[in-house]
């Protein structure tokens, strides 16, 4: 297990190639989405282009959930169709030679983001690019969750969303595990949920050259759920995303960057095909 956690300059490649198809693979279904597109529509686009494009297949089953199936951490039923003003979160990644490649983009069916949805969506962004910066040789595993919780709990308090302070929000059982209810990250390699002890002798790793690492921060107002109450302004808004981290002795390299997430892009690309 330990072993697999410091990839080779071949191991390397070979990861960056499967993000590379993945990627490629996300946006051939953001260019073909549409409301009223089903959601096995769409993971029929990303799972073909996986084997079109030289992978081997799926890495793990894709999930494709529009509207509140966005909200639903590992739904994969992939069964029902997206309307329109809904935002379809997909996670899915191919795998080439053996590795895996896991990103997840979320994005409006229509093309184009409500104020409520942007504002959850810029949020989510601001937090999943803050914790890709602490991905640094010397961090403990650590840093990229710490730094994503204290952005999403501080924009949420600022949306009016929390209501507690901002120490109180971040407590374990504080008001922003409603919201998010996950790690930020995991190890991958030849597995998507790769091996490797997170915790040797109770302490969290640091971080060394050659470690890969997802970064998916996420929330999620599920309108189903009973526990919370939710404004309707943000009901049925889940938004994740996730991108291959390399772990190097200089800036992080995101094994993944092919694959947009910049807002205005999306909405540029959305539809087109």
């Amino acid at each position: 297990a330990e072993m697999r956690l410091l990839k080779s300059p071949a191991e390397i490649a070979q990861m960056r190639h499967a993000c590379e198809i993945s990627s490629m693979a996300h946006v051939a279904a953001m260019k073909h989405a549409k409301p009223d597109v089903g959601e096995w529509q769409l993971e029929a686009i990303l799972e073909g282009f996986f084997r079109y494009a030289g992978a081997s297949g799926v890495a793990y089953p894709s999930i494709v959930g529009c509207g509140d199936n966005a909200t639903i951490l590992h739904y994969n039923t992939n069964q029902m169709r997206c309307g329109n003003g809904e935002i379809v979160l997909i996670d899915a990644g191919g795998e080439y030679s053996g590795y895996a490649a896991d990103i997840t983009r979320s994005w409006p069916i229509n093309g184009k983001f409500s104020g409520a949805q942007r504002d959850i969506y810029d949020l989510v962004l601001k937090a999943q690019l803050a914790a890709i910066e602490q991905c640094r040789v010397g961090n403990p595993y650590t840093a990229p969750h710490d730094a994503a919780c204290k952005i999403l709990a501080q924009g949420l308090i600022e949306l009016g969303i929390i209501k507690s302070s901002l120490e109180d929000a971040l407590a374990p059982e504080g008001d922003l595990s409603q919201w998010y209810m996950h790690n930020t990250g995991h190890w991958i390699g030849m597995d998507v949920h790769d091996v490797g002890i997170y915790r040797p002798s109770g302490k969290p790793r640091l971080f060394a050259a050659g470690m890969v690492i997802t970064v998916e921060p996420g929330l999620y107002f599920g309108a189903w759920r009973p526990d919370v109450e939710i404004d309707q302004r943000w009901a049925g808004i889940g938004i994740r995303i996730e991108d291959d981290v390399l772990i190097t002795d200089a800036e992080p390299d995101v094994l993944s960057s092919f694959c947009p997430k910049n807002p205005d892009e999306l909405e540029a690309i959305i539809g087109t095909g």
